[in-house]
């Protein structure tokens, strides 16, 4: 369980959170914390880069398979991009979009 206070000038609020987890009864809530911001964290980044820079939300796509092969594609993209150590997808696909031979080598390495 975790609870939290939030104090503004306007508005008092307290939120108060379960989890259901393995952990013995021991686990203190530094273990719940660092685990539920290490999940939160890894889900932001990879959604926030479908989203803004290759605008899944805004597909039109939506019968069928079609969004899931689209999705898939498109963490298959990422991937190949951060294998070959491109932290920033706008400007990788800026990069590497017109380049048929550096996209191959890429894809094979």
């Amino acid at each position: 369980m975790v609870r939290r206070k939030t104090i503004t000038k306007t508005k008092r609020t307290k939120e108060t959170a379960y989890f259901i987890s393995s952990l013995p009864p021991t686990a203190n809530a530094k273990i719940f914390y660092e685990g539920i911001r290490s999940h939160w964290r890894i889900e932001n980044g990879l959604h926030y880069v479908k989203d803004v820079t290759f605008k899944e939300d805004q597909s039109r796509i939506r019968t069928g398979n079609s969004p899931q092969n689209k999705s898939l594609i498109i963490d298959i993209i990422i991937n190949i991009f951060r294998k070959n150590n491109y932290t920033n997808m706008a400007q990788a696909i800026r990069l590497v979009g017109n380049d048929i031979k550096l996209m191959w080598k890429m894809i094979i390495a």
